[in-house]
């Protein structure tokens, strides 16, 4: 049986965010300016981090729809898209979020009890960026050989890892991403 911890579009699929206007330091978006508008913002980040902060002008949001709308937005949205950057209206936002959230936060906190496991950045929403000594393509095969895939590298943190709770994940499905991850990391 295999276990989907990706967000459920794929990666190659998300366009390049604009850094003109931004920073990301520690897992969270530093607004530096000048911001054109609309700016592009992510909600939550692409490590999955709910950021707080944004800039005061017309935003675009990038989201993840599982979650949204339980997450701060910024004061004026024109739009939200998707991570490929479809348009989605709030039709289409999940209304499991707060469950999602709580479920991820579970699931971290026994990643975080494994050696050589860290969770990066807090608060995150249903997806959790762990950063591992061993290098994030090296973990993310291994797991996938253990039937655990869709384990996002993060570009630019050699042990950078963002890994999705989805809504059919049950418990036993965190065990195996457990044991899997732990396999990966210390085995």
């Amino acid at each position: 049986m295999t276990i989907d911890v990706s967000e459920g579009i794929e990666p190659d699929l998300w366009p390049d965010l604009p850094t003109h206007d931004r920073l990301v330091v520690g897992g969270h978006t530093f607004w530096t300016g000048p911001c054109r508008p609309p700016v592009v913002v992510s909600q939550p980040n692409r490590w999955g981090v709910i950021e707080s902060r944004f800039p005061d002008v017309a935003c675009v949001v990038e989201c993840d729809p599982a979650v949204i709308a339980d997450l701060p937005l910024p004061n004026r949205v024109v739009r939200f898209v998707d991570r490929a950057h479809r348009p989605i209206s709030p039709d289409a936002f999940g209304r499991s979020g707060p469950q999602l959230m709580r479920a991820a936060a579970r699931l971290a906190n026994r990643l975080n009890q494994v050696p050589g496991i860290t969770i990066f950045a807090r608060p995150f929403a249903r997806s959790i960026p762990i950063i591992t000594p061993r290098e994030a393509a090296w973990v993310a095969e291994r797991c996938a050989e253990e039937g655990v895939r869709g384990l996002r590298t993060s570009p630019g943190v050699g042990g950078g890892i963002v890994l999705t709770v989805r809504e059919e994940h049950t418990p036993r499905d965190h065990d195996r991403i457990v044991e899997a991850l732990a396999e990966a990391v210390t085995g």
